[in-house]
């Protein structure tokens, strides 16, 4: 049988593009939905997150708490000391399996998402106080809303004006 094919010079960089700017939004938003779901005590923990380019990289929890016990009771009257910030992406670059690593850089980030329990052998969503329900992480994890981080990354990745429609011959933006 015979077959035919044909080229689309541009084609495959174009496809790439598409790929890098939805996984770079993919990774913001997710990130804004776990500064919002974890808990905010001091707000230390929701800005620890940090977004690095390329599949299963280490992050390293190096961070060790900069508020004391008495200033971390004293927040439980007064809110977040810390405003929330704006965790960015840097932009993926070329071709292949490109992809972002998302983690905390705190040293207790794992009593802060409920997967071991603190010192007195107590787990954070069992304390009184907790600024996220019980599990947190784990449900964020399982419980489909990284589904619907994907859905948003990818209608909001469609509207970027870098990946708007396919440049014909001729015309490197398609957008003008």
């Amino acid at each position: 049988m015979a077959t035919t094919s044909f080229k689309l010079p541009g084609f495959r960089a174009y496809i790439d593009r598409i790929k890098n700017v939805t996984a770079k939004e993919a990774a913001e938003l997710t990130v804004e939905e776990l500064q919002e779901a974890g808990p905010a005590w001091t707000g230390e923990f929701r800005n620890a997150w940090k977004i690095v380019p390329g599949p299963n990289k280490r992050i390293p929890a190096t961070k060790d708490s900069s508020y004391s016990n008495k200033q971390r009771r004293e927040v439980e009257f007064s809110g977040p000391i810390e405003n929330k910030k704006t965790i960015k992406a840097e932009p993926l670059k070329g071709r292949g399996d490109n992809g972002y690593t998302i983690g905390n850089k705190m040293k207790y980030r794992n009593i802060a998402m409920d997967l071991e329990p603190d010192s007195n052998k107590k787990y954070r969503g069992d304390r009184e106080g907790r600024t996220a329900p019980k599990d947190w992480y784990v449900t964020f994890v399982q419980g489909g809303r990284m589904r619907q981080i994907l859905e948003a990354a990818t209608l909001k990745a469609q509207k970027d004006p870098t990946v708007r429609g396919f440049p014909q011959k001729g015309n490197p933006n398609p957008n003008k």
